[in-house]
């Protein structure tokens, strides 16, 4: 993927919609160490990861997300709308805003940021993401096995019975 190097991009995550698709679809953690470095070598201005207050955050994660540079925030109920509010309040200073996410609930999100001039890049498991997302997005990239990390080898697949 070619990007130019002289773009400002906020990366801003759906922790629940990332986590629970990575482990769903692979039976892993998210990798976001992977993630930020994919995102290339533009000038990653936020990192914003967003995870409700009722669900656990390691202090190990924690360090590990401040090592990076990136911010936690931990709304009541749902992430979304803090999402969608940072993401508006900052695109005046953004050129790209990277969504880490799939849920069609963004679409209003990736609208208005189009229309203030914003690219947005929806970054997601395909097999959980809207494809109103996919299509709406300037960009969007698959996610996959890479962007997980596994604590344990998966248990080997069966081999076919012969018969």
């Amino acid at each position: 993927m070619t990007s130019l190097v002289y773009q400002k991009v906020g990366v801003f995550i759906d922790a629940e919609n990332a986590e629970m698709s990575g482990y769903n679809i692979y039976g892993g953690r998210t990798n976001y160490s992977l993630l930020i470095e994919e995102v290339g070598k533009r000038e990653i201005t936020r990192i914003i990861y967003y995870k409700p207050i009722h669900k656990p955050i390691s202090e190990d994660f924690r360090r590990f997300w401040t090592s990076m540079g990136g911010e936690i925030k931990q709304p009541i109920k749902n992430a979304d709308a803090w999402l969608a509010i940072d993401a508006v309040t900052l695109s005046e200073k953004l050129d790209v805003v990277v969504l880490v996410g799939g849920d069609k609930d963004y679409m209003p999100l990736i609208w208005y940021l189009k229309n203030r001039g914003c690219k947005v890049e929806v970054w997601s498991y395909p097999e959980t993401c809207s494809d109103l997302i996919r299509d709406a997005a300037d960009l969007f990239v698959p996610m996959d096995d890479r962007f997980t990390i596994h604590d344990k080898p998966p248990p080997p697949k069966p081999r076919p019975v012969r018969r």
